[in-house]
Parts: structure tokens; C-alpha cells; sequence
């Protein structure tokens, strides 16, 4: 029987993971497949890790992970968690998991353009956050992909990063009402509901796409905005409270609606930013430890300590 099972190897399931080790609760991390900015050249705006490549990042939890002789890493996909009396179950392709409590971490799945040649530009020219990657857009011409009604806040967010904009649809109709239509015009970004079928790179440089029409438009950079899929199939196995947009409903330690699971990162609602997702690990992975007081399945673990709130009458 473990202690707890970690679903999902990013940055908030690598902070949970870790917060739960340092607990010495016995806790095997369960990751499989890319992250989601695995392909993105950098990871912008972490203290103390700016411009650090994602794949070091996760490396170097992975590697601090593994020092704690309570952790487990496991590097296969979660099939199915299943809640029985008073334990749960979690299977991959090839184990089965006992344990007392689950921290869900399993992330979001972005939808990318139907652009040929997208996938070679992906995360080095073209990207799914202004936020994270809209610094060094400054003075460039890009160009912006979506159609669907929050289009034109995000072509609109893209001018705050000192770019030249041109939103286009990709051959799907814009979504945008008349408002939207006339921010974009008020500050220049044509809307242009054309498919691109070209994209044209120069040596490391791209430098423009090619939309069916003929019609070549100058692009440095790209950024999309189409749909994102949290992953929560786990979730729903669980019976967990899952809001309007797919993501787990959970409260200020990261606990869900299930007593004994918790989820955090992109997989629950807010901003999705690494350092966000990490910290919102560590307080999931701490208050899944602390509600473990009392109960030790780790051969490293100490006697259990008593309960504060207990021993001082606080409850």
C-alpha cells in the first residue's frame, strides 16, 4: 500500500511529489509523455529560473525527486483511479497501485493549427502563450491563429508586447462579435479568414506564411489560440467537481470535492504558468501529507508526530 500516488510528471506533480517525499510519505510519481512546453526553447519569468530550457527544468526535479528514499518515478501513463472503500486504485498498462490519497497533476492538451509544417515551428517560432513568450516579440510582425469568440483579446494582447498583428482564421469563420470586430480595427489588426498553407523560413528565421489565396503575409513569429483540453479523465473516474471549461474544481490546499484527492497546475482553473503550477503542487503536496498525520506506510518514516491542533485544543 502506498501512501500516495502522484498522477502526472510536470512541474506540479514533480512539487507535489517532492513536498509529499519530504514528508516521508511513501509516494510514487506517475508521468508520462511530453509536457506541454517540452517543445518551447526556454521557460520565461520563473525566479531564479528564467530562460532555463523545460526539459532541464523537469530533469532537475526528477533528479531531486529521486534522492528521497520515500519517492518512487514511474514512468508510465495512468489508465484508470478508482475510489474502493477506503483506498483507491490506480492502474497503468502494466501496475496496479494501492494507496491511501491521490494528487492529480495531469495537465492540459493544447490544439494546434491544421498548418502544414507547424509541428517544425512549434515552441521555436510559433507559440500558445503571450504571456510566456510575447517579450521578445517587440518590433516583429506576427501573426496571430484563432477564430473562436476570445480571438481578438488575445490578437489585442499581443500589441502590448510592442508586435505588429494580423489575425488570421485559418479558413474557419471569426467568431468575434461586432465589438470585437471594431477593437481589431481601432488598432489595426486586419482579421483575415484565410487558410495558411505555406510556411516560409529562412535558415533558423521564419520569416512569413503563404495563405491560400497566394496572398504572402511578413511573419517573424507566431502565436495560437484555439482550444485547450484540460486532461480529467481521471477526475471524472473519480467523481470529482469539474467546472463550465473542463478543470477541477478545488479549494485553497488543493483539495477537491473527493475526501483523500487533490489537484493542482493547468489541470485546475487560474493562469497557466509554470512557477503557478509548481506552487500550487507543493501546497496540494503538503496538505495531502498533513492530512496523512497519524498513518505511516514508509519504512523511512519516523514514529507519526502528534496533532498540533489536537494537543492544543484548536479543534
Amino acid at each position: 500500500m502506498e501512501d500516495v500516488v502522484v498522477c502526472g510528471g510536470g512541474p506540479a506533480g514533480l512539487a507535489a511529489a517532492t513536498w509529499l517525499a519530504r514528508y516521508r510519505r511513501k509516494t510514487v510519481l506517475i508521468g508520462h509523455g511530453p509536457a506541454r512546453n517540452l517543445v518551447s526553447g526556454a521557460s520565461h519569468g520563473y525566479l531564479g529560473h528564467d530562460g532555463e530550457p523545460p526539459g532541464e527544468l523537469l530533469a532537475t526535479g526528477r533528479e531531486q525527486l529521486a534522492r528521497y528514499p520515500t519517492a518512487q518515478l514511474v514512468n508510465r501513463h495512468v489508465v484508470s483511479a478508482v475510489r474502493t472503500r477506503d483506498s483507491f486504485t490506480v492502474r497503468t498498462e502494466e501496475e496496479t497501485y494501492k494507496c491511501h490519497r491521490v494528487v492529480l497533476a495531469t495537465g492540459v492538451q493544447d490544439a494546434l493549427p491544421d498548418i502544414p509544417g507547424f509541428d517544425e515551428i512549434y515552441g521555436v517560432h510559433a507559440f500558445h502563450c503571450s504571456c510566456c513568450d510575447g517579450y521578445e516579440s517587440e518590433g516583429q510582425d506576427v501573426l496571430a491563429i484563432g477564430w473562436g469568440e476570445h480571438a481578438a483579446g488575445f490578437a489585442l494582447d499581443l500589441l502590448e508586447w510592442g508586435a505588429r498583428v494580423v489575425l488570421v482564421t485559418n479558413g474557419q469563420e471569426f467568431e468575434g462579435d461586432r465589438t470585437s470586430e471594431a477593437a481589431l480595427h481601432r488598432h489595426g489588426i486586419e482579421v483575415i479568414e484565410e487558410r495558411v498553407v505555406t510556411i516560409h523560413t529562412e535558415g533558423s528565421r521564419m520569416t512569413g506564411v503563404e495563405l491560400e489565396s497566394g496572398r504572402s503575409l511578413d511573419a517573424t513569429r507566431a502565436f495560437f489560440s484555439i482550444k485547450h483540453a484540460p486532461n480529467n479523465d481521471l477526475a471524472r473516474e473519480l467523481g470529482c467537481d469539474i467546472d463550465d471549461h473542463g478543470h477541477v474544481v478545488v479549494g485553497p490546499h488543493g483539495e477537491t470535492s473527493v475526501d483523500g484527492v487533490y489537484a493542482a497546475g493547468d489541470l485546475t482553473p487560474g493562469e497557466q504558468l509554470v512557477q503557478r503550477a509548481a506552487s500550487e503542487g507543493a501546497v496540494a503536496g503538503i496538505a495531502c501529507a498533513m492530512s496523512l498525520r497519524g498513518m505511516s506506510t514508509a519504512s523511512a518514516a519516523p514514529d507519526p508526530g502528534p496533532d498540533p491542533s489536537a494537543e492544543l485544543g484548536l479543534d
